[in-house]
């Protein structure tokens, strides 16, 4: 029913509209929240994106940039920057990886497996060390920060 010019506004026609308008901006308000949470699919894509970025800074031995950026941002107080660096310096060469899989679990965890082929220092008996290369599997735990995976090493 429409209403003409100078007629009476009637009281129930004003609450129909602003509850018309509230409904519309809450359908609106509920579409852009749930654009902003990623799908499953989405979150593991992110996980191997992140995971992948952690062994190519390790391959390049950016240990500063892992520190900075990826490694989980509450093992900063516990591991100091310097600390930090001070193990990577005996770090083993990666020559080569690839990310075998990456999974998102319960509680804002995530696990990824990667396939590494490195060199790694072993002690010879007659002194000093050799580099044997060898290929091997890595197990990373990962946890979800503000919408960002960060790696968590022990030490």
């Amino acid at each position: 029913m429409g209403v003409r010019r100078g007629a009476p506004l009637v009281a129930s026609q004003v609450v129909g509209r602003s509850t018309g308008a509230a409904l519309a901006l809450t359908a609106l308000l509920g579409i852009a929240l749930a654009s902003c949470q990623a799908s499953p699919q989405q979150e593991k894509q992110n996980l191997q994106d992140r995971a992948r970025s952690y062994l190519e800074l390790k391959q390049k031995r950016d240990w500063v940039a892992i520190y900075d950026g990826l490694l989980d941002p509450e093992l900063h107080e516990k591991l100091k920057r310097d600390a930090f660096l001070k193990r990577r310096e005996a770090a083993f060469d990666v020559l080569n990886f690839s990310v075998v899989s990456a999974e998102e679990q319960e509680g804002g965890t995530g696990k990824v497996v990667a396939k590494i082929d490195a060199m790694i220092p072993v002690l010879n008996p007659k002194g000093g060390t050799t580099m044997l290369r060898k290929e091997m599997e890595e197990s990373q735990k990962w946890v979800a920060r503000d919408g960002r995976w960060y790696i968590r090493l022990e030490s």
